[in-house]
């Protein structure tokens, strides 16, 4: 790999048109030319045992070295010459014939020189351009080109290494001859290839894994947005023969570039010295004597030569870099002079990743479902600047976890070896904390989440040879963290409530553990009772007919369904097998039975158990919103005016998440509240908060008599609120409605007189239903316990029930979707513009300044009325088209659409904004 030192020196070539450089965006002059150095080694490149002490990798992940430092230097190239507009251009191929496994990788660069081959082939030198420069480029392995043409031969492969650049051919063999003297061949003809470089190397076929290089590839186009990767996997087998990863970050996107200068206050005393006396031992082997002002000329922020001279005169009997020879203390002078004249650059100069590219990438390869993403930002106590990216994201199909350092995939986790303490997750490594989240691709959660852990610094500092473990100061550990807790809490909160619920179960059977025993005696006595008598267990009843109750339950869709919806569902199939006059308690079925089944043959799917006493609200996918419905609660609760003009109440806990699932509450911006039972105090006093007329509230319930009394009640005052009162529209179920559909009826014993006004309101069907037979007569021969007639929502499949609910809804006329009043619309306009405006500024502005300004100026410019006038009727067509959108979201969408078209002019205004303030602030 060539790494640079920054002198003033034409590089190693071969022919007269040699490209330029970029010049750095970084820098305040041109940045100093790459040199390559020379250190003396030895024959360690061309044994197996030396390869995986110099890449840090055992022999059977040598082609991951191979793949990893072609796709690095190829970068490197292609960012350094101007060619493709700035675009690099990177190709991985892979052939496999007669055993051999060929890789190759090109560039778009300017392309190898002769003479830099013919110094890769001295084994006993160190060829580097990377040696003690400190800056946040990638490959720091320093001398990867000698182990990838070692690598054949250690790896009993014959055939050669190709590299072909500059219209050159060369073919590479190198060996070791009995004396463990090296030997090399090298032969050159003629090559097509003028336009950057191709490498190839050979492997043995079984070495490479058939899905080695596309992950290499997939990683290297997730931390290289600004780049065109080209694979060809060479498997026939495969229909897609070419994987194209085209560039996603705006042709200006800017990140560290190879050619860039490097900034004085990145280096301690003795890298500087390490870097100075680089150069020295260079011009002692033929090379320049580099003139003290044009190194220090070099450095970001000293290209002048007003810096430069005042630098020198801090030095005044040195003129070259030779000077330090015999004084290698004024180095120290050198460097504090240089920090002196120059200011540290922040992280904003290290580039950043956008979440937009992170997810599409994932999404290409995992089919992205939901995304997460994070992004710290710091300066250590040494002045380093730090930026770290947390993309999580949870997928379609199997994913994986990338990790990167500097804009290269690495060989693992960079943190392997850093404690990282987040909010609630302490760990020792990024691997283990995605682990402790749920976000990391495991069996547990069948392998489907992705994650990209994205670090960036200019002097990088590793613990190993292999330069993966980082060694990272505490602060930037917390800063990690940090990112890891953010990028993650979705999924560990959510892992977190699964496991409370685990907890929570665990500790109910452990309560019931004595009782179970006593109920499982009896069912052993009775089950005994039963086969004497030749028939079968309610519990064999139950177990043979389970499988179609949950199929009939959760439907073709397979919304979910509670332990007394299923009940429902097996009882009468269940009976079925049982003597005539068998009663099946639900209490039996749902505690016992139902849970038998699932130690037996493990958990139901759909199956769930809800608390009771909580306020849904509509478009709160993870439910942040909830409001559970305590008394303190409800009194800080705060409606939302313009999240939703209807409100469900459901006096069934269990039936929230087929509700949820369905999506009715999105199409009619209708919150729901899940009871258990007679309205709470809690409960009443949130309907009490709710502008008359605003929002219409909907009840639904059994079909017998507490079912109808919750309805009746609901909004009427009682001793304890005097003077509540609401209207509440009952959706049923009604008992009309629950004969017309055939929904199975089971007997109730009333023992209690109907409330009055209950029976005031009743229709003759339910009066009838409700009234019931006597049954039981006192001493005095008046009846005392009446036999009725019930039905339950749970007597409803899940499908059955939403179906059931958007009929009532529109019988009753619930209202439409909401859409605020026209002031409302007109200051939600002005901030969703505005936050657009404010996004188009930060794609623009690098580094933050006064950004309020340049965006409050910018809004000045638009008519904000005009961009924003009958949104209206465009949210009302939004809303047709996809009904399960809120008009908040609608709207955005719409003025986007709207502001699109005006904004290269607006990008074109914030750059002039830009420059003006810059040259205002300058003076």
């Amino acid at each position: 790999m060539i790494c640079p030192l920054y002198v003033r020196s034409k590089p190693i070539t071969t022919t007269a048109n040699t490209p330029k450089t970029v010049k750095s965006s970084h820098t305040n002059g041109p940045a100093l030319k790459r040199r390559v150095f020379s250190t003396p080694r030895n024959t360690e490149f061309l044994t197996v045992r030396g390869l995986e002490a110099q890449t840090g990798q055992p022999e059977h992940h040598f082609d991951r070295v191979v793949i990893k430092e072609l796709l690095d230097n190829a970068l490197d190239a292609a960012e350094t010459a101007e060619t493709a507009g700035g675009r690099p251009e990177v190709g991985l191929a892979v052939a496999r014939t007669d055993g051999v496994a060929r890789v190759t990788v090109t560039d778009n660069g300017a392309g190898i020189p002769a003479g830099v081959v013919e110094r890769l082939l001295d084994f006993n030198v160190n060829v580097s351009d990377k040696e003690a420069v400190r800056s946040p480029t990638r490959g720091l392995q320093g001398n990867a080109m000698k182990t990838l043409l070692g690598m054949p031969y250690a790896l009993k492969v014959h055939a050669p290494v190709v590299i072909e650049a500059q219209g050159v051919r060369h073919e590479i063999s190198v060996s070791l001859d009995p004396g463990r003297n090296v030997v090399t061949r090298h032969a050159t003809a003629a090559s097509d290839r003028t336009v950057g470089t191709s490498v190839t190397v050979p492997l043995p076929a079984d070495l490479l894994g058939l899905d080695e290089p596309a992950q290499w590839m997939r990683n290297f186009a997730l931390a290289n947005p600004h780049a065109r990767l080209r694979f060809e996997h060479g498997q026939a087998a495969l229909r897609e023969g070419v994987v194209i990863y085209e560039p996603t970050a705006p042709a200006k996107w800017r990140k560290p570039m190879p050619g860039d200068a490097t900034s004085a206050h990145h280096y301690t005393e003795d890298a500087m010295k390490a870097l100075v006396f680089g150069h020295i031992r260079e011009y002692r082997h033929g090379g320049r004597d580099v003139p003290l002002r044009e190194f220090v000329g070099g450095f970001t922020g000293l290209s002048g030569t007003v810096k430069a001279k005042l630098v020198a005169a801090r030095l005044p009997g040195i003129s070259h870099l030779s000077g330090f020879e015999d004084q290698p203390e004024q180095v120290a002078v050198l460097l504090a002079a240089m920090r002196e004249h120059s200011t540290p650059p922040g992280p904003a100069y290290l580039g950043k990743i956008s979440r937009d590219h992170y997810t599409q990438a994932l999404d290409r390869a995992f089919g992205v479902e939901e995304s997460w993403f994070a992004r710290k930002t710091l300066t250590d106590k040494a002045g380093i600047p730090w930026v770290i990216e947390v993309t999580i994201a949870r997928t379609e199909r199997p994913g994986a976890v990338c990790f990167a350092v500097n804009y290269s995939p690495s060989f693992g986790d960079p943190l392997a070896r850093t404690y990282l303490a987040g909010d609630t997750v302490r760990t020792q490594g990024t691997t283990s904390f995605l682990t402790s989240c749920d976000a990391a691709p495991e069996h547990g959660n069948q392998d489907l989440r992705a994650a990209v852990v994205h670090l960036i610094c200019p002097v990088p500092r590793f613990m190993d040879k292999g330069k993966v473990a980082l060694d990272v100061p505490p602060e930037v550990a917390d800063a990690c963290a940090q990112a890891l807790t953010t990028a993650t809490t979705t999924l560990h909160k959510a892992k977190l409530a699964a496991q409370r619920a685990r907890d929570a179960v665990l500790e109910a059977e452990k309560k019931a553990e004595a009782t179970e025993r006593k109920a499982r005696q009896r069912d052993a006595e009775d089950a005994a009772r039963a086969r004497r008598a030749g028939e079968m267990t309610k519990k064999d009843a139950v177990f043979a007919v389970l499988p179609t109750a949950i199929a009939q339950v959760s439907g073709e869709d397979g919304l979910s369904f509670s332990s007394h919806t299923l009940f429902y569902k097996i009882r009468p199939l269940a009976l079925k097998h049982l003597p005539q006059g068998t009663r099946l308690d639900a209490s039996y079925v749902e505690q016992r039975l139902i849970p038998d089944w699932e130690r037996e043959m493990g958990p139901i799917p759909g199956l769930y158990r809800e608390p009771r006493g909580t306020l849904h609200h509509p478009h709160d996918k993870d439910g942040s919103q909830d409001v559970r419905l305590g008394t303190l609660a409800v009194a800080r609760y705060v409606p939302e005016n313009w999240n939703y003009n209807k409100i469900l109440i459901i006096e069934k806990a269990g039936l929230w998440p087929p509700v949820h699932e369905s999506g009715i509450a999105e199409r009619y911006d209708m919150a729901v509240i899940i009871t258990e039972g007679y309205s709470t105090e809690a409960c009443r006093d949130l309907l009490a908060k709710l502008t008359a007329g605003d929002v219409q509230i909907f009840v639904l319930h059994d079909a017998d008599i507490d079912g109808y009394n919750i309805a009746r009640t609901l909004g009427e005052e009682t001793d304890r609120m005097p003077d509540h009162r609401v209207e509440v529209i009952s959706l049923g179920l009604h008992v009309e409605d629950a004969e017309a559909r055939g929904l199975e009826t089971e007997p109730f014993v009333r023992d209690k007189a109907l409330p009055t006004q209950l029976a005031q309101q009743l229709s003759p069907t339910a009066l009838a239903w409700f009234t019931g037979k006597p049954t039981e007569w006192d001493r005095h021969g008046k009846a005392k316990k009446w036999l009725g007639k019930r039905v339950e929502l749970n007597a409803f499949t899940s499908p059955e029930l939403i179906a059931y609910i958007e009929e009532q809804l529109t019988r009753h006329g619930a209202t439409g979707k909401v859409i605020p009043t026209d002031d409302v619309l007109r200051f939600r306009s002005h901030l969703n513009l505005g936050a657009d405006v404010d996004g188009i500024v930060d794609r623009v502005i690098a580094e933050l300044i006064d950004r309020q300004e340049i965006s409050a100026q910018i809004l000045a410019t638009l008519d904000l009325d005009a961009l924003s006038a009958d949104t209206r009727t465009d949210i009302a067509r939004y809303l047709a088209k996809w009904p399960n959108t809120s008009w908040d979201t609608a709207l955005s969408n719409i003025l986007s659409n709207r502001l699109r078209p005006h904004r290269p002019e607006l990008e074109a205004l914030t750059r002039q904004l830009l420059t003006e303030q810059g040259n205002t602030e300058n003076r």
